[in-house]
């Protein structure tokens, strides 16, 4: 096997690895001890708060995939709390489930009209409520890619690429496994935006945005950073095989002529990327972005020592 056939060697990749997350908030220790027992083998990853305020604290720092609140709560009731789920636009959609007695028909209907998406009765069937959060997480998954997508460039949107950026190096940690990280930016685009113009540029920007997310691997995870600068995470890669990947998409786009309507000419760009891996050269998620940002910017100095400015057309 060569550099580029292990460089795209997908099987067994931490992507599959990475399991999803559930939060319980519930107060009752049997309630509590029946979740656990039912959730962990059906291999969810699972969080727990005794009490609303808790449960709070801790979608502070992680978004789960589903939430369970019971609804009788001491501090806050799992339907206040459900409202404030709601209110909240990170987790407004993330799927809720309220556990309450069968003889409180009240409960139910107000924790539906507070946005809760089911509600299972106690004592429960440990299938019937696997069934239920499997159907919940299904329907989340489609509304979970509208909210993850850029749709300017229909790349992976900034909030989402932190969060995954966080899960991969957790897994990765665990299982010993190389993860690069690649900050690409676009040279000179301000530059080419006021030459042709902010829709010329809008249209290398989302045709920039395709050729690296053709040119990376399906497990790759690829994302808009900001304004005209992209990300991609790339699991079980070496230093030296992303910087592979990223000189044959610098090659692709230098040797790519950009014919916008409106220009009687080929236009043409580049890019600067900088690389770098964990656990090699940085251990958390922050460390690894500063470090990758610190390698574009030694690149980008150097490439404008050697061009004063942007390609813009060929004959």
């Amino acid at each position: 096997m060569n550099i580029e056939d292990e460089q795209f060697n997908t099987d067994k990749t931490v992507l599959q690895k990475i399991p999803r997350r559930l939060l319980i908030v519930v107060n009752d220790i049997n309630t509590s001890r029946q979740l656990n027992s039912s959730l962990e083998k059906a291999g969810y990853t699972v969080s727990y708060a005794k009490n609303v305020e808790e449960g709070i604290s801790l979608l502070t720092n992680n978004v789960p995939d589903l939430i369970i609140s019971d609804v009788d709560m001491p501090d806050i009731s799992g339907i206040d709390f459900c409202i404030k789920i709601r209110e909240n636009i990170k987790t407004a959609a993330v799927p809720f489930i309220l556990l309450t007695d069968k003889k409180h028909v009240c409960d139910k209907i107000g924790g539906l009209k507070a946005g809760a998406d089911d509600y299972i009765s106690k004592p429960f069937e440990p299938s019937e409520l696997l069934v239920r959060i499997e159907a919940k997480l299904e329907r989340f998954k489609v509304l979970r890619d509208l909210i993850n997508f850029d749709a300017f460039t229909n790349l992976y949107n900034r909030d989402y690429f932190d969060r995954r950026l966080k899960d991969i190096l957790k897994i990765s940690s665990r299982y010993n496994h190389k993860v690069s990280l690649v900050l690409i930016d676009i040279d000179y685009f301000k530059t080419f935006n006021d030459t042709y113009g902010h829709q010329a540029g809008d249209f290398v920007l989302k045709e920039v945005a395709k050729i690296i997310r053709d040119g990376l691997r399906e497990v790759d995870t690829v994302a808009r950073y900001g304004g005209d600068e992209f990300v991609a995470i790339m699991p079980e890669t070496s230093k030296n095989n992303a910087e592979i990947a990223v000189e044959r998409i610098k090659k692709e786009l230098e040797q790519r002529p950009f014919s916008y309507n409106g220009e009687s000419k080929d236009l043409y760009i580049t890019i600067s990327a900088g690389v770098a891996t964990f656990p090699d050269e940085a251990q958390t998620d922050y460390d690894l972005v500063n470090k990758a940002d610190l390698a574009l910017y030694q690149e980008k100095r150097k490439n404008r020592s050697l061009c004063s400015a942007p390609l813009e057309s060929r004959k």
